[in-house]
């Protein structure tokens, strides 16, 4: 329930304290308040220009606690690898608030169509649909790892990743899924121990594609060699299907240890939430990337 107006305007004065402390007390005291405060912050920024550092840090806030409240729900009701791709999106708000995810979904549905439209592959068998798709995407449309700068946060941001054409492993092999599945492909994620790959479901002998090196059709012993050099024992159950909330952990992850070697605290702590949300225990997910 929302305080009195005149106990908001108060708090409001108390921003311009010089105390960083106290004005960070008074922030978080704010950011409480959630959305219904919003219009009072606009206009102190709107009278205050001194202020308005602090007021869009309070903003801030309280975008990220409504980005956490539908994480939440999300991950309350996902049970099927295909709710990946709207987790992912909502992963991407943590730095770009203002997303639109209905846009990006346009993004993928339209590459879908253009690939249907290049190929006319749609009933394609699943090996010859993913060296098609491999094709289309990793050399028609030019999507890469990105190895010059592959820490980069961005590499692990879906809208990104659509934008720049680079990424990292997971997030390749995301937006490989999200064709993938659009074109009736039976495509799933999987969470290799230091490599994430598409595994395509139904094949004898196993199938798998490595989104991060141009879509190279690959076989379970090449990912064996890959565990094993590792310094791993290797275990077939490596390479089944990863869950959803699985991949998502790896995802937050990668970004953790991105903001953490920056020494990016602010973003690092809103990662960190939304790991804890996602309930899963640390040693699931050791392998980033």
């Amino acid at each position: 329930m929302l305080p009195p107006d005149s106990t908001i305007h108060a708090l409001l004065r108390l921003l311009s304290d010089p105390s960083e402390q106290v004005a960070r007390t008074i922030q978080d005291q704010l950011a409480c308040l959630g959305s219904d405060v919003l219009p009072f912050l606009e206009q102190t920024g709107a009278e205050d220009a001194t202020l308005q550092p602090r007021v869009a840090y309070i903003k801030e806030e309280i975008r990220f606690g409504q980005l956490k409240d539908e994480f939440q729900r999300f991950v309350s009701q996902s049970a099927r690898q295909e709710d990946w791709e709207y987790g992912a999106f909502l992963i991407a708000k943590l730095a770009y608030p203002n997303l639109s995810i209905p846009h990006y979904v346009e993004c993928l549905d339209h590459l879908a169509d253009e690939f249907r439209t290049k190929w006319h592959a749609t009933d394609s068998p699943s090996a010859k649909g993913a060296r098609l798709l491999s094709t289309f995407l990793f050399k028609d449309k030019g999507f890469s790892g990105n190895r010059t700068q592959y820490y980069d946060a961005d590499n692990s941001y879906l809208n990104r990743v659509i934008e720049t054409r680079q990424g990292i492993p997971i997030s390749l092999s995301a937006l490989y899924v999200f064709v993938g599945k659009r074109l009736g492909l039976p495509v799933v994620g999987v969470g290799m121990p230091g490599h994430f790959l598409v595994k395509l479901e139904g094949e004898t002998p196993e199938q798998f594609v490595d989104c991060f090196n141009g879509g190279t059709i690959i076989r379970e012993q090449d990912c064996e060699q890959f565990i094993t050099a590792s310094g791993l024992d290797y275990d077939p159950q490596l390479l089944e299907k990863s869950s959803t909330p699985t991949i998502l952990a790896r995802m937050l992850r990668n970004l953790l240890s991105t903001y953490e070697q920056e020494h990016d605290e602010h973003m690092a702590r809103r990662v960190r939430a939304l790991l804890e949300l996602l309930e899963i225990e640390k040693t699931d997910a050791e392998s980033p990337r």
